[in-house]
């Protein structure tokens, strides 16, 4: 089995490793023109035309991800109310995000909300249309490779899949992050599709 389909600690290591140098090399207008396109195939995800009433999740990228700016001001402009998410020791504290709202920088260097928790973890997510994740990797069959601290594994362990009657799971990452295969153990959650510059992909579960 090659490096991409390495199990355990080591394969997502390496795989990791490998991304993300590859992340630090990409250019800073290249991750702003990435986002703009990926907020510009936003709306051909199945979702509804309205988000009115609706709920979705998104995050705040970091430097070296896709721009989540664009998508998030698409989205609100649909009428959709954003949760996004903040650390809180091993969990994810989940606020919703305004426009008034003041941000900080979080222990992982990502931009923050300050302001009330609406929940914690899965609970907020079960109420949401559609979750948009970050992640460093996704393979054929949906599989997420995240940061490595497991905390959207932790706030995904008890949510039902799309096709079960739970949100669908949105993974956002560069078009040639889409791998055949990634390092996965028992814990590791999928995604029904992935959405990058190059357009969306759906994965076979």
């Amino acid at each position: 089995m090659d490096e991409l389909g390495a199990a355990g600690v080591g394969g997502k290591a390496l795989l990791r490793s490998r991304i993300r140098a590859e992340r630090r090399l990409r250019p800073a207008a290249e991750c702003a023109v990435a986002g703009a396109r990926m907020a510009g195939h936003a709306p051909d995800l199945p979702l509804p035309a309205r988000l009115d009433e609706c709920f979705v999740t998104c995050f705040m990228s970091l430097p070296t991800e896709p721009d989540t700016f664009p998508l998030i001001e698409s989205l609100r402009a649909r009428g959709a109310s954003l949760l996004v998410p903040r650390v809180a020791g091993q969990h994810l504290d989940w606020v919703e995000l305004a426009p008034s709202t003041q941000m900080t920088s979080g222990p992982f260097g990502i931009r923050e909300p300050i302001g009330n928790s609406v929940g914690r973890d899965g609970a907020p997510l079960a109420q949401c249309r559609a979750l948009f994740l970050p992640a460093l990797a996704i393979d054929e069959h949906g599989y997420r490779l995240g940061q490595g601290g497991g905390f959207y594994d932790r706030a995904l362990a008890d949510l039902p899949m799309h096709r079960n009657g739970g949100p669908i799971r949105i993974a956002v990452v560069f078009a040639d992050e889409v791998l055949d295969q990634v390092p996965i153990n028992e814990h590791d959650c999928r995604v029904d599709l992935a959405l990058t510059e190059a357009g969306i992909r759906w994965f076979d579960g």
